[in-house]
């Protein structure tokens, strides 16, 4: 399940009549052609999610050197098995399947539609292959001895009078989503509930919930911090939202750490407990090539460690009470969660190896995990933890919002001092549990970043800017802001309904923002109206990366809400943040004009609202007036040289600092 896209091969000679497959690009979905011609991607990713009629899944192409009539389109659909190494087989009833021809357009009421267009009138906008996953792939095998997952070769052909003339071919990772978690579902149910009574019959007591376990929080949290990604990744790949950047490597991180994770403790327990595969599976487990890079890092070892960390806390003379187990198991599932967490983000070191490299859009996706994991967080604890319920409200607000050093609490909420003693001062279970995924994710993140398979700008990946936590404890007014950049319309911590699929641009507010850039104050009112209305609407949340240095890029932004700030990154790895930009400015014109790669990250501060223009859709009024062009370029360089001159003084700034903190050392200053 390497990283792969939509790649045309379109082998024609020049001047011939060519085929070419759009490939995927991070931040765009193929429904972004219908108001914003060329700045939409094919899908990389398809979900057999039980959703046929609003499930769809997109390949964009285009088509070149068409003269004449006669010409028509087919397309083949096969299946390759999960790392597309099988031999193909063709899917039912798509074997050299003809097509119309269509294009995306925005329909009546703003949503995109497919309207059929004749080959020979040369469309001026790609056209569209659509898939129904649900009705069209579901013939494949999905099962775990094919890791829930297709690869599905397309190929399309272009012919003229019946003989082909062109074609060109790419790839779809296919998966089934209703699968997802079934395997730490059964962590709990063939695992952590025989336990449970194991452990309850040895204490003298008929019945106690698995609740109690202590590895019960970590599994129910982590099911439902997977279960609201899975939704974010649905909501992305089915209804073609845009709260990720790239849904595809996010599935094969989360499956591949499923796999990682839960085959490692079932091989930890085996011995213990019996085996918790089939026997179909533990077959495809153990031959061929699908499971061998899987079973090179797994880590029974460290998992056995975590399983010591089990035991439950029953009640004892002088321990106190929380229902039917000591208060004392709330520090045993502490223990527990630290050491299951380190165990699983090794786990999560070795899912992103195999997933792939992803340079431009990792730190955004750790944002939104890191998230949906508070979330997981604070809606799951009562049910993670029923010690709680069994406290007073005084001492269990103390247990869950305490932050350590702010022993002024304890004496306001009078926790009973035996319970002081207990839980000592130290950060509450949601401060503590946040505060070390952050942590860990950040670990893992500098891990990535060092072998060339992540990469962030700033210090951290996940900063304390982007959490919700923090945002609810110190900034509340940046709740409702962190909840938007997901999706999600409610302004509190708990996850509600989604913000509607429905967005209408300010397109007036856009075309007076345009008209005042100074790039763009010679060009008419038409042409500033029709960069408006194909500009494509963006949205960032707080810290997170419009333009990201050292990528390739086609189009301009505009900067219509919010503040962005300037980093560059040296060679010699370090950054400096050498401008910030307010509503109105114009970035990423650089590469437009001259095909270079992005020569500094742009990123929003509190978040942003930006509208990206495609060079599609520039080019023809730089052809028509090269004074726009001469304007780009005297920003661009004006900019340069200001940025230069930051980087001096900023140099110079700490190398005088560095010679200071020198002298002090030595005792001269």
């Amino acid at each position: 399940m390497q990283p792969i896209g939509i790649e045309g091969d379109g082998r024609s000679a020049p001047g011939d009549p060519r085929i070419e497959i759009m490939p995927f690009a991070p931040g765009r979905r193929p429904v972004d052609e219908a108001s914003s011609p060329w700045l939409g991607s094919s899908d990389q990713v398809a979900f057999l999610a039980g959703d046929a009629e609003g499930n769809r899944s997109y390949v964009l192409f285009s088509l070149s050197g068409i003269e004449g009539e006669g010409y028509a389109l087919d397309a083949t659909l096969s299946f390759t098995g999960p790392d597309g190494r099988l031999e193909p087989c063709c899917v039912p009833a798509w074997r050299r399947r003809p097509i119309a021809a269509t294009v995306f357009e925005a329909g009546e009421d703003g949503r995109p539609v497919l309207r059929e267009v004749a080959i020979h009138d040369r469309p001026d906008r790609p056209l569209v292959l659509a898939i129904t996953p649900d009705r069209d792939l579901a013939a494949g095998e999905y099962s775990f001895a094919q890791r829930f997952s297709q690869r599905l070769r397309v190929e399309l052909r272009l012919t003229r009078d019946g003989n082909p003339v062109a074609d060109a071919h790419g790839s779809i990772e296919c998966y089934d989503v209703r699968r997802f978690g079934s395997l730490y579902a059964r962590l709990v149910e063939r695992l952590v509930e025989p336990d449970t009574s194991r452990q309850a019959r040895h204490a003298g007591r008929d019945r106690l919930s698995p609740a109690y376990h202590p590895w019960f929080p970590v599994l129910r949290i982590g099911a439902h911090k997977a279960e609201l990604y899975t939704r974010a990744l649905v909501g992305d790949i089915v209804h073609k939202h845009h709260n990720l950047f790239d849904p595809g490597w996010l599935v094969r991180v989360g499956l591949y750490l499923e796999l990682l994770t839960c085959i490692g403790v079932m091989e930890a327990v085996r011995d213990e407990v019996g085996d918790l595969l089939t026997e179909d599976e533990r077959a495809a487990y153990e031959s061929g090539d699908a499971f061998r890079a899987i079973r090179e890092r797994l880590n029974p070892d460290g998992w056995r460690r975590v399983w010591d960390m089990r035991d439950i806390a029953f009640p004892r003379v002088g321990t106190p009470r929380t229902g039917p187990v000591a208060a004392t198991n709330l520090l045993n599932k502490r223990r527990a969660t630290l050491e299951f967490l380190h165990a699983h983000h090794e786990d999560l070191k070795h899912a992103i190896e195999l997933a792939g490299p992803n340079p431009h859009s990792a730190q955004e996706t750790w944002h939104r995990v890191f998230r949906d994991a508070e979330r997981a967080v604070l809606r799951q604890t009562p049910d993670a933890f029923p010690e709680l319920g069994h406290l007073p409200p005084e001492v269990r607000e103390f247990v869950l919002w305490h932050r350590r050093g702010h022993l002024g609490l304890r004496r306001v909420l009078r926790v009973p001092d035996r319970l002081a003693g207990l839980l000592g001062d130290q950060d509450g279970l949601f401060a503590s549990a946040c505060n070390q995924y952050r942590a860990s994710m950040n670990h893992v993140a500098d891990w990535a970043q060092a072998r060339g398979l992540m990469d962030h700008t700033g210090e951290q990946s996940v900063p304390r800017q982007v959490s919700l936590l923090e945002a609810h404890m110190n900034q509340p007014s940046r709740v409702a802001l962190l909840q938007g950049s997901d999706g999600y319309a409610l302004q509190t911590l708990e996850v509600g309904a989604e913000l509607p699929d429905e967005y209408e641009p300010p397109l007036a507010d856009v075309e007076k923002l345009l008209a005042y850039a100074s790039v763009f104050t010679i060009l008419a009112d038409d042409e500033i109206r029709m960069l408006a209305r194909t500009a494509r609407p963006l949205t960032f949340g707080p810290m997170e990366r419009i333009i990201v240095q050292g990528e390739e890029g086609d189009s301009l932004f505009v900067v219509v809400e919010g503040d962005v700030e300037v980093v560059l990154r040296r060679e010699d790895g370090s950054e400096a943040s050498v401008d910030t930009m307010r509503g109105g400015t114009v970035v990423g014109e650089m590469s437009m004009l001259t095909g270079e790669r992005r020569s500094a990250t742009v990123r929003a501060i509190e978040g942003a609202l930006v509208y990206e223009i495609g060079r599609h859709d520039y080019a023809p009024l730089l052809s028509a007036r090269p004074q726009l062009a001469d304007e780009l370029r005297s920003a661009m360089q004006e900019r340069l040289r200001a940025r230069r001159e930051y980087l001096t003084r900023y140099d110079a700034d700490q190398r005088r600092g560095a010679r200071k903190g020198i002298r002090r050392f030595l005792g001269a200053g």
